[in-house]
């Protein structure tokens, strides 16, 4: 039965509308309405300002939400409390008990958990490892959505345009995205297997390893507050954009980009000459950048530090910060550690001993720089 006829201008759904704009905006309606989207939330969308987005939101919904948390249990055959810790984790707002929240594709999802635990995984892992997508996703998500939306509007259009366009890109992207996403995953899960020594404590033990030795670097910007306070939002967001670049292309195994951090990156590796080069190749590439570009200055220390939830904590991450803080535009300063470490393809010349911050006993640096060939 086709649903009733909806007079949108006595509901008020077309409010604020004229010439062309009201004639996309009623055909839009039209087109939701077919699709099955109720008055009530047209209203909603028209007063939150988003109806453009609801044809994308349909495409992101699947068959649309027609199960409570409830049922989601019971259908994928998991426990109640674990789902719900699991959404949590993941980082999905917790509705109201018997709303209709979820879709098949949630279903689906919470039936995947049993793929986990016949994979050895318990449920505190299944926590750590939730947070963890969630948090990836959510930065995935973000850019996808300032990079696509610019992308796709243009200047002049109307709701309906949006509405089309965005529904259609997320209908391509979304096919994409998934087996993307997997081929990464293989690819860093198989660097890092193969960077791991499973010895003979490991197997009398039964564990991995818990905390390990490893080189760590951060590199900031220098100036960047009061770069801010001249740059509009969207070029600034091109300058800290444009470090992740940089960054990404020095991070080749066995260095690992941990994360970035605003106007900072954080480097890891288990070998201190390949996050070295690493390094000072970052610091390099920043200055190529040009005068526009703000100047890095990075600390490097080396020690025990323990792996977390795709970070790392420890001694040597809380130092290779603090030395960060004190190192002069475009230098590399290293902890003793790391000049003990390090092969002989470096220079290095003393930057003196200085108390850093949280460190408690003072800490002698020295500067890296490449050493320069000579000719034999």
């Amino acid at each position: 039965m086709p649903p009733m006829a909806i007079d949108f201008e006595a509901e008020g759904l077309l409010e604020g509308t004229e010439g062309a704009e009201r004639d996309a905006r009623l055909r839009l309606l039209e087109e939701l309405t077919e699709d099955g989207v109720t008055l009530d939330e047209l209203r909603q969308a028209v007063e939150d300002d988003r109806l453009a987005l609801l044809p994308l939101e349909r495409v992101l919904a699947g068959e649309g939400r027609r199960y409570t948390v409830e049922e989601v249990a019971e259908r994928a055959g998991v426990g109640l409390d674990i789902l719900r810790r699991l959404q949590q984790a993941i980082g999905l707002p917790t509705p109201e008990p018997g709303e209709r929240a979820f879709t098949e594709e949630d279903v689906e999802s919470a039936r995947r958990l049993n793929a986990f635990r016949e994979a050895g995984i318990p449920e505190e892992g299944l926590l750590e490892i939730s947070r963890v997508i969630g948090m990836a996703m959510g930065q995935i998500a973000a850019t996808t959505r300032d990079v696509a939306g610019d992308a796709i509007l243009q200047p002049g259009d109307t709701e309906l345009d949006v509405g089309r366009r965005f529904a259609a890109a997320a209908a391509n992207l979304i096919p994409t995205v998934g087996p993307t996403l997997q081929y990464a995953f293989a690819l860093h899960l198989r660097e890092l297997i193969r960077r791991e020594a499973i010895g003979r404590a490991e197997l009398a033990t039964g564990r991995l390893p818990g905390a390990v030795e490893v080189t760590v670097a951060f590199a900031d910007m220098v100036g960047f507050t009061r770069l801010g306070e001249g740059l509009p939002a969207d070029e600034l967001g091109g300058v800290t954009g444009r470090l992740s670049e940089l960054a990404g292309e020095v991070a080749q195994p066995p260095v690992r980009l941990v994360k970035l951090i605003g106007d900072a990156v954080m480097l890891v590796s288990p070998e201190t000459d390949a996050l070295l080069d690493a390094t000072l190749s970052l610091v390099e590439a920043a200055e190529g950048e040009g005068d526009e570009f703000p100047a890095l200055r990075a600390g490097v220390a080396r020690g025990t530090a323990l792996p977390r939830g795709g970070d790392w904590y420890g001694h040597p991450v809380n130092l290779a910060s603090r030395i960060t803080e004190v190192a002069r535009p475009g230098s590399v300063l290293c902890s003793p550690e790391v000049r003990d470490t390090a092969g002989e393809v470096f220079e290095w010349s003393n930057a003196g001993s200085r108390r850093l911050k949280g460190i408690r006993h003072s800490v002698g640096l020295s500067r890296a720089r490449r050493a320069e060939l000579t000719d034999s």
